[in-house]
């Protein structure tokens, strides 16, 4: 229980601090330290508040269970890599928008800032087996993500809603029944993480940053997809 409780607050207090912090997020160690604990906050605090009103009284003895304790780790993991895939492909879409990089470049600075962040965060046994698997699913996602589209709405966080409802160690009769409420849960978190990155988030030294060092690295041989208008006006200038 304590170790779940020093989670939370931990998190809670590095967002309060970011919560706070109007700065512009211009450089790239800006933008993973706010992916990051963003991500840890929505998936703790969506997971362990949906444990709370299902389970009620319980909730604190689930803590001092060790056969349970497991498939919160698990849970909480999964939810995490969920949040984190979707926040990563939201944020770049974000900064694309506004700095006006490519599709490859946005492919690239997409699995660039995830890798970090992934790499930054997966701790513990649990964590380092889902390493591999969050990496290439994601670079499956970000291949295939149409930028212009990523940015609108809550077209990005399609991910974390179903991880927290397919997840969370509950009955799968909670599971199907709570559904609905447990998805637009989430949902409405993401609501004020995408809010105060859109104050923030300076896409254009972003993209600056990221299309400066461009020439050091090996640039993706991203295959168009359909529909990317950025791919479209890419083509259009090489014809």
């Amino acid at each position: 229980m304590l170790k779940q409780a020093s989670e939370v607050i931990s998190t809670l207090l590095r967002v309060l601090r970011i919560r706070f912090d109007k700065s512009p997020i211009g450089r790239m160690p800006q933008l993973v330290e706010f992916v990051t604990t963003r991500s840890a906050y929505v998936a703790q605090t969506s997971l362990y508040g949906y444990l709370k009103t299902r389970m009620g009284r319980e909730y604190v003895n689930i803590f001092n269970d060790d056969e349970f304790l497991p498939s919160i780790e698990q849970a909480k993991w999964e939810i995490y890599a969920a949040c984190l895939s979707d926040l990563t492909i939201y944020a770049v879409s974000l900064a694309v928008d506004r700095g006006g990089l490519e599709r490859g470049g946005a492919v690239s600075l997409a699995q660039h800032l995830h890798s970090i962040c992934v790499n930054d965060t997966f701790e513990g046994r649990v964590a380092e087996s889902m390493r591999m698997h969050a990496l290439s699913r994601f670079e499956r996602r970000s291949g295939s993500t149409i930028w212009a589209n990523a940015v609108v709405g809550e077209a990005a966080f399609s991910q974390s809603p179903p991880a927290l409802a397919d997840s969370s160690p509950v009955s799968d009769e909670y599971k199907d029944l709570d559904r609905e409420i447990v998805m637009n849960s989430i949902r409405l978190r993401w609501s004020d993480v995408r809010n105060q990155l859109r104050k923030r988030l300076d896409g254009t030294s972003i993209c600056t940053e990221w299309m400066s060092g461009m020439h050091s690295r090996n640039p993706l041989d991203v295959p168009p997809v359909a529909g990317d208008s950025r791919t479209t006006d890419q083509q259009a200038r090489s014809n």
